[in-house]
């Protein structure tokens, strides 16, 4: 965004912002790896006013997902959360993916062409899930920037913040930005409704936004926990993977989605008993990644 209210800020940001996000700091030296969990957040800020119940906003959410990477820290990679739900306020799209049909009046900042909020999935949701409306009438533009300067901009700060000190301390940085997707391809995604998926998808803008030597690690160490990976295939990665990264300089990043079924009852969103054993493999993972950041940095 061009206007100065949406200038990224650099500042400080606290370990925890109530209600935004949190961080995990490193409880061992640190490393130049960063974990972040954008989408695991299940609290509803007060002023969010949907037309659904809290169910059908939380059934979006990538629940527990920052629960399986809670260990990081053990390795000297800090983990940040965000606490919101991400059909309240998407951190994972661009300010310019903005649904100007949600909001009443003309919104006054730049926009662009945007496939996920064609799809009701844009900065702001549009849908709760399927084709079930999140709201019953139009936000202002004031209720709307509001979001964006309350938890965008501070998510947003604290990431880069993240990145920035590990990149600045060890001149390289590896970023796994961490999701979750649901078993089966639905009708709000791309890979359409019914496509079925793999046990882990990694996404790197197509050699983009990390380089070949991390994301082939990282597909031999989980294809060696015994999970069926695919690169890109469904997600390719989004604005967190994109905004921060630049290979060429060794800055990597990568979107990291697992399937739900590996640990959790979609339905209920409760942990299923495979939750143990799936957490010690992200577990084991995030030692292996934070060894080899340690190595490249030396």
């Amino acid at each position: 965004m061009t206007s100065p209210e949406f200038t990224l800020p650099l500042l400080p940001v606290p370990e925890d912002i109530h209600g935004v996000l949190s961080i995990d700091a490193p409880k061992a030296p640190l490393v130049p790896l960063v974990f972040d969990s954008p989408h695991s957040g299940l609290d509803l800020p007060a002023d969010f006013h949907p037309a659904v119940d809290a169910d059908a906003v939380r059934v979006s959410a990538d629940t527990h997902v920052d629960e399986l990477f809670s260990a990081a820290p053990d390795y000297g990679a800090p983990l940040l959360r965000a606490l919101f739900p991400r059909s309240f306020l998407d951190v994972n799209r661009s300010l310019s993916d903005m649904d100007v049909s949600m909001v009443d009046g003309d919104w006054p900042y730049p926009t662009r062409s945007s496939n996920t909020a064609k799809r009701g999935m844009g900065l702001i949701w549009r849908k709760a899930w399927d084709d079930t409306a999140m709201y019953d009438r139009p936000l202002t533009i004031a209720q709307a920037r509001d979001r964006i300067l309350t938890y965008w901009l501070p998510y947003h700060s604290a990431l880069r913040r993240l990145l920035d000190a590990s990149y600045g301390q060890f001149r390289t940085v590896y970023h796994v930005n961490c999701h979750s997707m649901t078993n089966i391809g639905h009708t709000m995604s791309s890979d359409g409704k019914g496509a079925s998926r793999p046990d882990i998808c990694i996404g790197d803008l197509y050699g983009r936004s990390a380089g070949n030597e991390f994301t082939a690690l990282l597909c031999e160490i989980l294809r060696g926990e015994g999970f069926v990976v695919e690169m890109n295939k469904p997600f390719r990665g989004a604005e967190l993977t994109e905004a921060y990264a630049n290979p060429a300089i060794g800055r990597h990043s990568v979107q990291f989605e697992i399937n739900r079924r590996m640990y959790m009852d979609e339905t209920t969103r409760e942990k299923t008993a495979d939750f143990p054993a799936f957490k010690a493999a992200m577990t084991r993972l995030s030692e292996k990644l934070a060894a080899y950041a340690k190595d490249k940095a030396s």
